[in-house]
């Protein structure tokens, strides 16, 4: 069954912006994100209406899109790379020249130590914090078990934690080579 075309402009307005920040930081690559995007919405587009049901298609686009863009890293056999969301914490609270030098470092230090996680985890953890979905969700979106998002999402921010705790006290080794 084809698309109602206010039904299918709902749903790519509710979701599309969301995706796409999911997408820039899994690839690192702001014009690429929006080309698999858009690939994604396409593929829902010819799917129908009808072949998905409505609570699941938030899900699909993000699987799909998930798995285009992991088939373009691979295509172009490169190690993942993230943008990320530094916390508050990491924020300085008024800006100053020393404070934002000290900010665009410790953003380059925490990008650095984010790329070096398995795709898997980073996927998890992005899902969690940038999108806020619940363990459920990202289990959906990314087609493995609520225990095994459990865990991706800890082992990352455990490796991150102690990864964070090393460079700060003096070990500047911030990832695996």
């Amino acid at each position: 069954m084809d698309w109602d075309h206010d039904q299918y402009a709902a749903v790519f307005n509710e979701i599309y912006p969301g995706l796409c920040r999911f997408l820039e930081c899994l690839l690192a690559l702001e014009g690429q994100a929006q080309e698999i995007a858009q690939e994604a919405f396409l593929r829902l587009y010819r799917r129908g209406s009808s072949g998905i049901p409505p609570d699941e298609i938030r899900f699909w686009v993000y699987r799909v899109a998930r798995n285009l863009a992991v088939n373009e890293l691979r295509k172009r056999n490169t190690r993942f790379r993230l943008l990320g969301v530094l916390t508050d914490a990491l924020r300085p609270s008024s800006p100053n020249p020393e404070a934002t030098l000290e900010l665009a470092e410790r953003e380059r230090i925490v990008l650095l130590m984010l790329k070096d996680l398995p795709e898997h985890q980073r996927a998890a953890l992005l899902l969690r914090e940038q999108e806020d979905m619940t363990y459920r969700e990202i289990a959906r979106v990314l087609a493995v078990s609520e225990n095994k998002v459990k865990v991706d999402i800890f082992r990352a921010r455990k490796t991150l934690r102690e990864r964070w705790m090393n460079f700060g006290t003096g070990n500047r080794k911030i990832c695996n080579d």
